[in-house]
């Protein structure tokens, strides 16, 4: 063994490696193996402040290129060759809506960067869709990366301070590692571990608690060796069989790296403070000696970089994993490991002769990363060349025009032609709502939502008043060609997701479309299943004279009742949102509101969750600004395609687009919608699912040559834009049976 090695540190490895294996395999006993990363920080937070503080003590100072060029020789290759392999089976393996952002999520790895991309993405609700990144592994690794490029600068800056004030420099450097990271990070981790814990499980700055952590055991090396041999030996074993506790007793709903990283954090210092005096006899030596936890502390990273891009492609191709299946993924990646660890990591990291100077380490560094961010990037292009091709050869899309026949055109003066002056077309335009959204079979289908008769309630419209329903023949699956192309689908969004308009906070955000000097005001309010169609209200409000104010929030129903989120200040900020919003509106009276929403259950004061309770709310804040004069529109939600990812869908079988339609359904939040207008005599109810959804028993995912869905069971923009005309004749009679008066030349005005 080489001078300085500890076989306990190799030992921690392995604990540390073994737990995030398991616990990415499924194994349901360790619901928190995922702090075995937790382990690694303090590990690399010892060794690397070990190693930088021997130098400043023997020479005053640290050779950085030398330092950085050991560090590029230990992890870049081994992490170059993961990424470009991980490219490769992107390529070859895994759908084509994932190669773009795998593409940048590779570039990002090679850069180190990609913790804060991570962090970035788990806090967008555009990025629903998102499935775990086959480089997610590497966020720990940026983090690290970035904590080594600081650490040795902010270590000389102590260094200097303490030479110049004749001071020790082990206090001093300790002490500004205390005051200047880890109490800062470990406040800040506690922070947003409560307030956004997606965002803060990647975050630098809630990570470099616990590498100062190791820093800090580094730095008080000559203290742990007076430690009595009992107290290190308890140490020693306590350490580590804390960490396993920890991990079995946490899990995902745990804020993390908050109070409760302390565990892993303070019982991975614990084993390497006892590690230094601990009995040979009595101590856990001897099982970290064993052959096969020092072989595995040794492959620990190699094991790491290989295990998670193999079980993300698994889940790609053969869905779901079981726990054995998981298992048995994760015992294969021992394989390129192996090979990787052997012939790429320990030869480049080993190189002798001028291959083992700074600078050519620090040159094999750049070229590791030249290269992983360069092959991220032609994945990207090549999702790009592919999206290039598919539009030259798109021609005009017609979308939902393609529905509309002779003689169910409207007309310019806002009229359906061929209607019988009641605004329902001789064709069956109650379909929709009798077999999809009507009050009766949307409520039947919500968790006790009120249908429209026999329940107490008043008489709910069928929602399709206004224009027909549509005809089938432009329902084509084998479109010559598709708009939005599908492998851009998740970026045919209404523009109001890049003009800062998601209330993310309590505070309420309010953004204007529509014509600004229009005469009917109207508000627009809710979560995403009402935005979806803020491109289609844009248009209506400039063709029509309508000044359109919108109030979204994501996820978020306008109701007086909380709806489950996972974590509970959400559900309280959503609530808080929606009470301002509609005090707001009483202040300040539009003259319609229209709302939406996809939840289809709100929670009880007794913690009972029901359609019916969430009904009860919706009205409770309709009757509050209908009290004011604001009559309330509810449109219906749009299906649901379930588990199927439909634009994903349409990217890999262009040519057989009938593998990707799903059965016609009244979308999740339609039955607590139409429960509340039944309760609510200013409101009523507006329904598009019968355009959405063409024929309905089937939902299509192209209409007219243009893609139906993006994310989730959100429609495209651009399906929504060519809904417009549809849509406003809707809506202009349900104003009118409001109270609410305009025509298509802009005069409008709130009666009564």
């Amino acid at each position: 063994m080489p001078p300085g090695y500890r076989a306990d540190i190799q030992g921690l490895r392995a604990l540390a490696v073994v737990l995030v294996l398991l616990y990415h395999a499924g194994v349901p006993w360790l619901p928190g193996g995922f702090a075995g990363v937790d382990v690694f920080f303090v590990i690399s937070g010892y060794v690397i402040t070990g190693l930088l503080v021997g130098e400043v003590l023997r020479t005053g100072s640290v050779d950085l290129r030398r330092f950085w060029s050991r560090r590029a020789r230990r992890l870049l290759p081994a992490s170059a060759l993961v990424l470009v392999t991980t490219a490769l089976l992107t390529l070859t393996l895994l759908p084509q809506v994932r190669w773009r952002e795998t593409g940048w999520d590779v570039v990002t790895s090679g850069l180190y960067v990609v913790n804060w991309r991570l962090a970035d993405r788990s806090v967008d609700y555009l990025a629903e869709d998102s499935v775990a990144s086959p480089v997610q592994q590497y966020w720990s690794l940026a983090v690290e990366e970035q904590f080594y490029l600081v650490w040795p600068l902010l270590l000389l800056l102590a260094a200097g301070l303490a030479r110049r004030r004749g001071l020790r420099t082990v206090p001093v450097v300790a002490l500004l590692l205390g005051l200047v990271v880890v109490l800062p990070s470990f406040a800040w981790a506690v922070h947003l571990s409560a307030t956004s814990p997606p965002e803060a499980y990647f975050v630098t700055t809630t990570r470099l608690w616990q590498l100062g952590v190791g820093a800090l055991v580094a730095l008080g090396s000559a203290w742990w060796s007076r430690v009595p041999v009992p107290l290190a030996t308890v140490l020693a074993w306590g350490g580590p069989a804390v960490v396993v506790a920890g991990a079995m007793l946490t899990g995902a709903q745990t804020a993390w790296p908050g109070w409760a990283a302390l565990v892993p954090t303070l019982g991975t210092a614990a084993a390497i403070i006892g590690g230094v005096r601990a009995s040979e006899v009595l101590g856990p030596l001897r099982v970290h000696r064993w052959a096969v936890l020092q072989w595995i502390g040794a492959l620990s990273y190699s094991l790491y970089l290989w295990h998670w891009p193999l079980l993300v492609v698994a889940e790609a191709r053969l869905g779901e994993l079981s726990v054995w299946t998981g298992l048995g993924v994760v015992l294969l990646c021992v394989a390129p490991a192996v090979a990787g660890y052997l012939l790429v990591e320990q030869p480049v990291r080993h190189a002798r002769g001028r291959w083992a100077r700074p600078a050519a380490g620090l040159a094999v560094g750049a070229l590791c990363t030249v290269l992983a961010a360069a092959t991220g990037w032609q994945l990207v292009r090549e999702v790009d060349r592919q999206v290039r091709t598919n539009e030259a050869a798109a021609g005009d899309a017609e979308g939902a025009g393609a529905l509309q026949d002779d003689g169910t055109r409207t007309g310019d003066d806002g009229a359906v032609a061929g209607d019988d002056g009641t605004g329902t077309a001789d064709d069956g335009a109650h379909g929709a709502a009798g077999d999809q959204d009507g009050a009766g079979g949307a409520a039947g289908d919500q968790d006790g939502a009120a249908g429209t008769s026999g329940s107490g309630g008043r008489e709910v419209p069928s929602g399709t008043d206004g224009a027909p329903s549509p005809g089938l023949d432009g329902v084509d699956l084998s479109p010559a060609s598709i708009t939005p192309d599908p492998l851009e689908a998740t970026r045919d969004v209404p523009a109001l997701y890049d003009e800062g308009c998601d209330a993310d906070t309590e505070e309420v955000v309010r953004c204007s479309y529509g014509d600004p000097e229009g005469d009917l005001h109207v508000a627009v309010v809710g979560d995403s299943k009402i935005a979806q169609w803020m491109g289609a209200l844009d248009q209506l409000g400039e063709e029509r004279g309508w000044r359109v104010d919108v109030y979204y929030r994501s996820a978020c129903p306008w109701s007086a009742t909380p709806v489950e989120f996972e974590d509970e200040a959400d559900a309280q900020a959503c609530r808080s949102w929606g009470a301002e919003v509609t005090q707001r509106l009483v202040d300040r009276p539009p003259d319609v509101v229209l709302t939406s929403s996809v939840k289809s259950q709100g929670r009880a004061e007794d913690g009972e969750l029901s359609g019916e309770v969430l009904a009860q709310g919706m009205a409770q804040l309709w009757q509050e600004v209908g009290a004011a004069g604001v009559p309330v529109v509810a449109v219906a939600d749009t299906p649901q395609p379930g588990d199927l990812q439909v634009y994903a869908c349409v990217a890999d079988h262009r040519g057989d687009l009938g593998r990707c339609t799903f059965d016609g359904n009244s979308g999740s939040g339609t039955g607590p919608l139409l429960g509340a207008v039944e309760q609510v005599e200013t409101s009523t109810f507006v329904t598009m699912n019968d355009w959405v959804c063409p024929g309905q028993d089937e939902c299509p995912p192209v209409v007219g040559g243009v893609l139906v869905y993006r994310q989730g069971s959100h429609i495209t923009d651009t399906y929504a834009r060519s809904l417009s005309d549809v849509l406003g004749d809707r809506l202009q009679v349900a104003f009118d049976r409001l109270g609410v008066t305009g025509d298509a030349r802009g005069a409008t005005s709130r009666s009564g």
